[in-house]
């Protein structure tokens, strides 16, 4: 757009107003425009509602569990864990043998076993091939192989001391693993066999992680502030 400026000046249209001579007199109503004024709606109705004139509702505290972070003292335990896991695996294996050698027909069988709250093999018949009988004599020959046991008890609680020195929500600390359901949580005959690695049957069962994962206890808070109690006593910290 072209702008075209010129230097002559042009004055406005009108540079004052002129006072008009009329006098504004208001005028009565008239009879009709007072009943019009008189029957006269409102234009709109407020009607506030119920919550509006409501008390507001108290504020609700919610208590957020955030959970432990993994202690300083985590990498030494998972140390010792590995540590027990060796030891028990070459106990296992010399057990083995000697199964072998004196009772054949149970080495010939599929077992697993565990570690119950006082310390005792507990046998657990994992593949549903074992007598009463079969049973009880595992049962036996496990606890009687102080080697063994000794090495389990050792593992079992090197385990817990792990889990417990772990984070809560980005490690093993997720799960509450204790002498009472550590029977219930790991079967350690599948973590000490060697197994084909083609052979994926029972895969779930041959790590602890995995093991621990389906079925394991979730920690809570008040699993937390237990261990907590019990590592008091203990004189064993998980801070961070």
């Amino acid at each position: 757009m072209a702008l075209s400026v010129s230097a002559a000046y042009i004055p406005p249209a009108n540079t004052s107003l002129t006072p008009s001579e009329q006098k504004l007199v208001a005028q009565p109503l008239t009879d009709a425009a007072k009943d019009a004024l008189a029957n006269a709606a409102p234009a709109a109705v407020y009607h506030p509602s119920g919550s509006a004139s409501a008390p507001l509702e108290p504020l609700e505290v919610v208590d957020t569990w955030v959970g432990r972070t993994q202690s300083r003292d985590f990498p030494r335990r998972a140390e010792i864990f590995n540590g027990a896991f060796s030891t028990l695996k070459a106990s296992y294996k010399s057990f083995e043998s000697a199964l072998s050698a004196t009772a054949p027909d149970l080495a010939g069988k599929k077992y697993g076993f565990t570690v119950e709250a006082d310390g005792r093999l507990k046998v657990l018949d994992s593949a549903s091939q074992l007598s009463r009988s079969d049973t009880q004599r595992l049962t036996d020959l496990l606890n009687r192989s102080l080697g063994l046991k000794s090495a389990a008890i050792a593992y079992r609680n090197a385990a817990i001391d792990t889990v417990d020195a772990d984070s809560v929500w980005s490690g093993l600390g997720f799960y509450s693993l204790t002498n009472e359901n550590f029977a219930k949580t790991l079967d350690l005959a599948p973590l000490l066999t060697d197994h084909d690695p083609s052979d994926i049957k029972g895969a779930k069962d041959r790590t602890f992680i995995q093991q621990l994962q389906y079925k394991g206890e979730r920690a809570t808070q008040a699993t937390e502030a237990a261990m907590y109690e019990r590592r008091g006593v203990q004189r064993f910290s998980t801070q961070a």
